[in-house]
Parts: C-alpha cells; sequence; structure tokens
C-alpha cells in the first residue's frame, strides 16, 4: 500500500472544501482543461496553499459516471496529489497495476494523461476513497465508479518539483 498511497494527517476543513467543490463543479475556466480549477479564486484554498505551500495553484475536479472505468493512465505532469472524496466514493475504487515492459503508452491531450491498454497491465492494489489520501499518480491507475451515482472528488496536485516520497516524508510519512 506505501508505495501508491498514504493517508496524511491534513488541518483542512472538509466541509468548506466539499462546499467549494460543488461550486465550482460546473464553472469552466478558459485556457485550462475541463477538470481543472484555480485556487486563487478562493480564499480557503489559499489559506491551505500558505500552510501547505507545496500545493499546486490548480486543483482539479474529477466525476466518474456510475460503472464507468476509466482508462488505465499515468498522470505525466505530477508526481503525485491529495484526493478529496467530495460526492459518493464509498462504492469506487481507484485501480493500480504494474504494466508490461512492451506496453504501449499514448498520450490523450485534453486529459492530460498517457493511457495504457488494459491487456497490457494487471491490477496489483485497489482501494476506497474514504478520506483525504496521498496518491502516487506516476503509477498506472484507473477507476470504477459505483453501481448507482456519479463519483466526485477533489485532486489538488502536489507541485511539480515534488515527488510522492518527497511529499509523504513532508506528510509525516
Amino acid at each position: 500500500m506505501d508505495e501508491y498511497i498514504f493517508y496524511p494527517k491534513l488541518n483542512f476543513d472538509l466541509d468548506r472544501i466539499k462546499a467549494i467543490v460543488i461550486k465550482h463543479m460546473n464553472l469552466k475556466i478558459s485556457g485550462y482543461a475541463t477538470h481543472q480549477r484555480r485556487v486563487c479564486d478562493e480564499e480557503y484554498l489559499i489559506e491551505l496553499q500558505k500552510q501547505y505551500p507545496f500545493l499546486s495553484n490548480l486543483y482539479n475536479i474529477y466525476t466518474t459516471p456510475p460503472n464507468y472505468l476509466t482508462p488505465i493512465h499515468i498522470c505525466p505532469s505530477r508526481g503525485c496529489a491529495i484526493n478529496i472524496p467530495i460526492i459518493y466514493t464509498e462504492d469506487s475504487h481507484t485501480i493500480f497495476y504494474k504494466i508490461k515492459d512492451d506496453a504501449e503508452i499514448k498520450y490523450i491531450e485534453n486529459r492530460i494523461y498517457e493511457v495504457i491498454k488494459k491487456e497490457d497491465a494487471t491490477e496489483t492494489f485497489r482501494y476506497t476513497l474514504d478520506r483525504p489520501t496521498l496518491m502516487n499518480t506516476k503509477l498506472p491507475h484507473s477507476v470504477v465508479g459505483g453501481p448507482l451515482r456519479p463519483r466526485t472528488i477533489m485532486s489538488w496536485s502536489i507541485n511539480l518539483d515534488s515527488d510522492y516520497e518527497i511529499t509523504k516524508k513532508l506528510l509525516g510519512g
């Protein structure tokens, strides 16, 4: 589990974060990917960024439809992220994989990630996002939505010069 996720002790007001994400869910920002939002648009997120200066100036809002399996992917532009459950995460799973050495990897520009074919991957670990979690986004992973409702999370990237192991240590791991 340690190489995939870490449960940090964070001084986050989850109710405030949920309210912010719900407020910004359907807002699109010109010049950014559809899932990206700016920290500078919310005073509380600016306060958190001051407390945790390694947090990025952008956060992502991801909604996964019921029973939908996202492509197996790697996030090449970020080493890790703090994922925060917002709505209906209790019946969904994040799944990690080991990929074949000769796996074909294809970059998808509008999603800002690299996709791996399912036949080139073997599941190694899965978890349910039920609390803020530092996740190693450099490892191949996918998400399967729960059976009844869309799953929504906030994924707050760590500054690009920080990787998973460094961030884990900063957060007490």
